[in-house]
């Protein structure tokens, strides 16, 4: 029983400095509108040694209206959805989806499938929901002002807003502006 433990502690540095790359997130979630041409999120690919790597796209679950494209670490057209490159001991890779909703509400999931010398597999998913009206937080309707309350017409406080419609502000200055957003 010792010589075994003597036998693990001697092998666990060598496995645990054989990683040859990690990626910061595998798991990322975007959302926009249907005005949005485009919403996007990345992480990073972080190699350790020198990797040959391939990716591939194993899940595609967009709304027919959608577009999607890639950029890793070089950005890809529309439609391509494999690809393979050679990244060197301490480089740092953009691994970025972008997505293309074409006024088409909906949601869906992108997973791409990384192997790392034909051996690792790590699986990266991208998950995208596009709404016809936005959240306060996800629409420039504002004009990077820095508000307190949005309010309808109507006088009533609201939460989310509609791309085409009109509001009033109260800034964190206490002035009340009219707000119009038209696409």
């Amino acid at each position: 029983m010792k010589y075994i433990y003597i036998l693990i502690l001697f092998t666990l540095p060598i496995i645990s400095n054989g990683q040859t790359h990690s990626i910061d997130k595998h798991n990322m979630q975007m959302s926009g509108i249907t005005t949005d041409n485009d919403i996007s999120i990345n992480t990073f690919y972080n190699s350790y040694d020198t990797c040959n790597i391939s990716w591939i796209v194993i899940k595609d679950s967009m709304p027919p209206e959608w577009g999607f494209s890639f950029c890793f670490p070089n950005c890809y057209a529309q439609g391509v959805i494999s690809n393979q490159n050679q990244f060197y001991q301490g480089e740092n890779h953009y691994l970025n989806c972008h997505v293309y909703p074409n006024g088409k509400m909906g949601e869906g999931i992108i997973q791409m499938e990384i192997t790392t010398n034909n051996i690792y597999k790590d699986t990266v998913t991208w998950r995208a929901t596009i709404n016809s009206i936005a959240t306060i937080s996800q629409i420039d309707l504002f004009n990077n002002l820095e508000f307190s309350h949005v309010y309808d017409l109507y006088g009533r406080k609201v939460d989310d807003v509609d791309v085409n419609g009109i509001y009033i502000v109260k800034t964190n200055g206490g002035v009340y502006r009219k707000i119009q957003k038209v696409n």
